[in-house]
């Protein structure tokens, strides 16, 4: 059965060296789409955001028709609904608007939460921890409006972050 399983949160919270270790561990993953279009040639938010985005979802919508082909779990690093949910603010629109009618991800969707600690500028996130705070509270607020069933990813060490996203999985 092929199961698509979002990790969404604040930017520089740990989604990704978390799906790196679950990477490691043989799962498939898909790296953030937003990553991939800065890394690449595509617009980059700081200079043209709706362009960013607008790349940004149709990446998300290939890396979920990909992941169809795909048995077992499926992590996303980001995705559709962190794209929309980001063009629907730009937009002034809800989010519900945007969102396909079947929310395109298994529940729970992991979330990463503001954690200061580990929180870092990079090439890629020159973005300050405030702007990083506002789009965590955003994408809460989104995955509240669409009623899904959300885990909170407890700040613990990567490899107990991993087993704890294992437990949730098993029940």
């Amino acid at each position: 059965m092929n199961k698509r399983l979002l990790i969404t949160g604040c930017s520089g919270g740990g989604k990704s060296t978390l799906l790196e270790a679950l990477k490691r561990q043989g799962f498939t993953v898909v790296c953030e789409p937003g990553l991939r279009v800065i890394k690449g040639s595509g617009p980059k938010p700081w200079d043209d955001r709706r362009g960013f985005i607008e790349a940004v979802v149709k990446m998300s919508h290939a890396d979920l028709e990909k992941a169809a082909a795909q048995t077992g779990p499926v992590f996303f690093d980001r995705g559709i609904f962190d794209a929309l949910s980001g063009l629907a603010k730009i937009e002034g629109f809800s989010l519900a608007e945007l969102m396909p009618s079947v929310f395109p991800y298994a529940e729970p969707v992991f979330f990463a939460p503001p954690w200061p600690e580990i929180f870092e500028r990079t090439e890629e996130r020159p973005h300050c921890f405030e702007f990083a705070l506002e789009e965590s509270e955003r994408l809460k607020r989104d995955l509240n409006l669409l009623a899904v069933k959300t885990l909170v990813l407890p700040k613990l060490n990567v490899d107990q972050r991993v087993a704890f996203v294992m437990h949730q999985l098993s029940d």
